[in-house]
C-alpha cells in the first residue's frame, strides 16, 4: 500500500507537469521550419512505426530508445537489433535509414537497471554538386548525413513506476559544413491492473541546446577594403532550435489465457503472476497525444494483435491537429484525409518470433529472434517501408 501511494504521488506530478508544459509544447503553424535536426523525429524501428507512433505508454523492449525509454526495463538479459528503413520509396531519391542498438541489463541478483547504446544514420545518396557558374554540374557528387549517437539508461522504481533518460549526440554534415549538437530525452511509464495490463506513459524529448553550422562551406575568399591581398572570410550562420516535443499515451492489454487456465478466477489468475508474456491472445489497444514545439500537433491510435508473443500483427493512425483545409473539401474531410500531413494517416506491420531452443522456462520463451516489418503511407509518393531483425537473449 506504501508503494501505491508513493507512485500515486509520483503519477500525479508527472501529470500536473505536463499539464504545465503542455502551452510550450503546442504545435504552431508559424513556427514551422524554426526547428533543425528534423531526423530526431523520424521513428527508425519498425515495430512502433506500424502502430503509427501509439505506443508511448505501450512500447516495451529495445525500441523504447525512441518512443519512450522508459520502455527500456523490459529488457530482462541482453536484446540487440538493427532496422533498415526505405524512406519515400518513390521519390527518386534514394533515402536510406540504418538504426542500431543494443541493452543490456544491469545485475542478476539486484536490479540495477538497463543501459542501452544505439545509433541513428540517415543517408540521401550520391547527390551533384552545383554552382552558380555550372549549374549543370560536373564538378563531381556530395553525400549528406544526418546521424546521432544516443546513451539511454532505464530503471524500475517499484511494480509500478519505471522511469529513464537519454543523451543524444548529433552530427549533420555535408563536405565542407557540419552542425554538432546534443539534446535529452526523459520518460516515465507508470504500469497497474491486475496483469499489468494497463499502462500510462510520458516522455519529453529533444531538449537542448541550439545547434549551428560552421566549416570551409560558409568560408569565401575576398578582398577587404583597402587591403591588396585576398583574405578568408567566413559567414555566421544562423542558430536553430531542437525539434522538443512532449508526448503523452495510455494503452490496455486484453488478455485471453490458453486452455489449461479455464476454471481460473481472475484473482487466480493474478495470483499465478501471470501477465501479457503468459496470455495466448492478447490485444493492446494504444494511443498518445503528441505535442509538438514547431510543427503541428498529433494524436495516434494504435491496436496489436498477439498470439502466445510468436506472431503480432499491428496497425495504427496517426492524425494532425491544425492543419489548413482544402479549400475544396470541408474542414472534416480534409483532417479525416490528412491532406497537409506528410504521412497519410495508417500505418501497417507485423512480427514474427524465431524461438533459439524449444523449451520454456517459468513459461515464457528463452533466447529468440524478431523479424518485424512496418509501412507507413504517404501523401506523396509510396511510403516508407521497414525492415528489421532483433535478438533477445
Amino acid at each position: 500500500m506504501k508503494n501505491l501511494y508513493k507512485s500515486l504521488i509520483i503519477c500525479t506530478f508527472v501529470a500536473l507537469l505536463s499539464a504545465i508544459a503542455s502551452p510550450a509544447f503546442a504545435g504552431n503553424r508559424d513556427r514551422s521550419g524554426q526547428a533543425g535536426a528534423s531526423h530526431l523525429l523520424i521513428d527508425p524501428w519498425a515495430r512502433t512505426s506500424g502502430m503509427a507512433g501509439a505506443g508511448v505508454a505501450e512500447v516495451r523492449g529495445l525500441e523504447s530508445v525512441f518512443s519512450n525509454v522508459a520502455g527500456l526495463t523490459a529488457v530482462r538479459k541482453t536484446e540487440i537489433s538493427f532496422n533498415r528503413t526505405q524512406y519515400l520509396v518513390g521519390s527518386g531519391c534514394n533515402i536510406g535509414i540504418n538504426s542500431i542498438a543494443i541493452a543490456q541489463h544491469l545485475g542478476k541478483k539486484k536490479d540495477f537497471g538497463v543501459i542501452s547504446l544505439s545509433f541513428f544514420s540517415q543517408g540521401f545518396g550520391e547527390i551533384p554538386i552545383t554552382t552558380t557558374e555550372q549549374p549543370e554540374g560536373g564538378l563531381g557528387t556530395f553525400s549528406p548525413t544526418l546521424t546521432y549517437i544516443g546513451l539511454h539508461y532505464a530503471k524500475s522504481f517499484n511494480n509500478f513506476i519505471k522511469g529513464g533518460v537519454s543523451i543524444k549526440i548529433i552530427n549533420e554534415r555535408i563536405s565542407d559544413s557540419k552542425a554538432t549538437g546534443f539534446a535529452i530525452d526523459a520518460g516515465v511509464q507508470y504500469v497497474t491492473g491486475k496483469f499489468e495490463n494497463f499502462k500510462i506513459g510520458v516522455t519529453l524529448k529533444n531538449i537542448g541546446l541550439p545547434m549551428k553550422y560552421s566549416g570551409d562551406g560558409l568560408s569565401v575568399r575576398a578582398n577587404i577594403t583597402s587591403q591588396e591581398h585576398e583574405q578568408t572570410l567566413e559567414m555566421r550562420s544562423a542558430e536553430f532550435e531542437m525539434p522538443s516535443l512532449l508526448a503523452i499515451g495510455i494503452s490496455y492489454d486484453l488478455l485471453f489465457f490458453g486452455s489449461e487456465y479455464a476454471d481460473f478466477s481472475k484473482e487466480d489468475l493474478a495470483a499465478e503472476g501471470l501477465t501479457r508474456d503468459n496470455a495466448e491472445h492478447r490485444l493492446t489497444f494504444a494511443g498518445t497525444f503528441t505535442a509538438n514545439s514547431y510543427i503541428n500537433d498529433v494524436v495516434s491510435v494504435g491496436l496489436e494483435y498477439g498470439f502466445r508473443n510468436l506472431f503480432m500483427i499491428r496497425a495504427g493512425y496517426g492524425l494532425e491537429i491544425g492543419k489548413r483545409s482544402n479549400s475544396e473539401m470541408s474542414q472534416a474531410q480534409a483532417i479525416l484525409l490528412n491532406s497537409d500531413s506528410f504521412f497519410s494517416g495508417p500505418a501497417v506491420g507485423a512480427s514474427i518470433l524465431i524461438p533459439f531452443t524449444k523449451e520454456r522456462k517459468n513459461n515464457t520463451i528463452g533466447p529468440r529472434m524478431y523479424l518485424d516489418y512496418a509501412y507507413r503511407f504517404t501523401n506523396h509518393w509510396r511510403g516508407n517501408h521497414y525492415i528489421g531483425i532483433k535478438v533477445t537473449l
